[in-house]
C-alpha cells in the first residue's frame, strides 16, 4: 500500500538566523571596534607627543653638553708654545707702538692657558696701565688673542686736591698733567674745571688708575662737560668752569671776565650770553661780571679801566 507523503515547506531563515548572530550582538561588536579604534589613536597620538618632548629634551641637552664641552676645552687645553696676540684700536686713531709693546708684555705675563677667568684678569691689567679704556679680549682661535682698546683722550683739565688731572667725555677723571702721565694721546685740554672736588680731596683710586666719583660728583662732571660743549658749540671761548656749591656753576673768559650761570639748564643762558657779549663788543664795552643765573635777566657789571 502506497502512502503519498507530502512534504511539509521550509521557511526561509534570515542571514542573521543562518549565522546565529542576534541583532544585539551585531551592535556589540561594532561598539567594541569603534573603541578600539579609538584607543589606537589615543595611544599613537601619546606616543608622537613623548617622542617631540623627547627629541626637544635631547637637543636641550646636546645644546649644553656642547657648551660644557667648549668650557672645559677652554680651561683643560694645552697652552700653545706661541701665542698669536694682536692688539688693536677699538675706535679712532690706531694705537701708538710704545702702547702696543707695553700691552705685549702684559699679555705675555698674564697669558698662560687662555681660560676665560684668564682672559678676564688680562683685561683689567691692561686698564690697569693707565692709558687705555674700553678693553677687550677674545679668543677667536687655541692659540690666538685678540685685544681691542681705546686711547684715554682728556677733553678737560681738573683740579682734585692738590694735583691736576684729567677728565675724559665719558666723565672719567685719571692721570696727571704735571707730567702727562696716564694720558698717551697728542691731546691736552686748556679749560680748567675746579670746585667739583673741593668737599672730598683726595679721592681713591680704582684698578684703572680712575678716581673713584660719587653719584652727586659725577652728576657735577656731567655738567661741567655739557657747559663745556655748548660753549665750544655757541663759539664762546672760555679758560675755567669752576664749581661752587649751592650757587652752582661760573666761567671765566680770556679777558678775566666772570660769567655766573648757575644750574642747569644751561641752554637758554648760554644764548642769552653769547648775545650779550656780541653786543657789548659793539658797543665797546668790557664786563668784569655777567649774572645768568636769574629767571629771565641778566646783571651785567662793566669794568673800569
Amino acid at each position: 500500500m502506497f502512502s503519498i507523503f507530502k512534504p511539509q515547506p521550509q521557511k526561509k531563515r534570515s542571514i542573521l538566523a543562518k549565522q546565529k548572530v542576534r541583532p544585539s550582538q551585531k551592535a556589540g561588536e561594532n561598539s567594541t571596534k569603534a573603541s578600539k579604534s579609538r584607543s589606537m589613536t589615543a595611544k599613537a597620538s601619546l606616543i608622537l607627543l613623548l617622542f617631540i618632548l623627547a627629541w626637544g629634551v635631547g637637543i636641550r641637552i646636546y645644546d649644553k653638553m656642547t657648551e660644557l664641552a667648549s668650557y672645559l676645552h677652554s680651561i683643560v687645553v694645552l697652552p700653545p708654545r706661541e701665542w698669536r696676540i694682536e692688539v688693536v684700536s677699538g675706535g679712532g686713531a690706531p694705537l701708538p707702538e710704545d702702547i702696543r709693546r707695553e700691552v705685549y708684555k702684559v699679555a705675555s705675563r698674564f697669558l698662560k692657558q687662555g681660560s676665560p677667568g684668564e682672559l678676564a684678569i688680562l683685561s683689567r691689567q691692561v686698564e690697569s696701565l693707565g692709558m687705555l679704556e674700553s678693553v677687550k679680549v677674545i679668543r677667536p682661535l687655541s692659540d690666538a688673542v685678540i685685544l681691542s682698546a681705546e686711547l684715554r683722550r682728556p677733553a678737560l683739565l681738573i683740579e682734585v686736591g692738590s694735583k691736576t688731572r684729567f677728565l675724559t667725555m665719558d666723565g672719567a677723571v685719571f692721570g696727571d698733567a704735571a707730567d702727562n702721565s696716564g694720558n698717551p694721546s697728542a691731546t691736552r685740554p686748556t679749560v680748567l674745571v675746579s670746585g667739583i672736588f673741593d668737599q672730598r680731596p683726595n679721592p681713591n683710586l680704582d684698578t684703572s688708575l680712575r678716581i673713584i666719583t660719587t653719584a652727586e660728583e659725577r652728576r657735577h662732571l656731567s655738567n661741567a662737560l655739557d657747559i663745556w660743549q655748548r660753549t665750544a658749540d655757541a663759539g664762546i671761548e672760555i679758560k675755567l668752569i669752576s664749581f661752587q656749591k649751592f650757587r652752582g656753576f661760573a666761567l671765566t673768559l680770556p679777558n678775566e671776565t666772570e660769567i655766573v650761570i648757575g644750574i642747569s639748564p644751561f641752554d637758554y643762558k648760554l644764548k642769552k650770553l653769547r648775545g650779550i657779549l656780541d653786543g657789548l663788543a659793539r658797543e665797546g664795552i668790557v664786563a668784569s661780571r655777567i649774572e645768568l643765573d636769574y629767571e629771565g635777566k641778566a646783571f651785567i657789571k662793566e669794568r673800569k679801566l
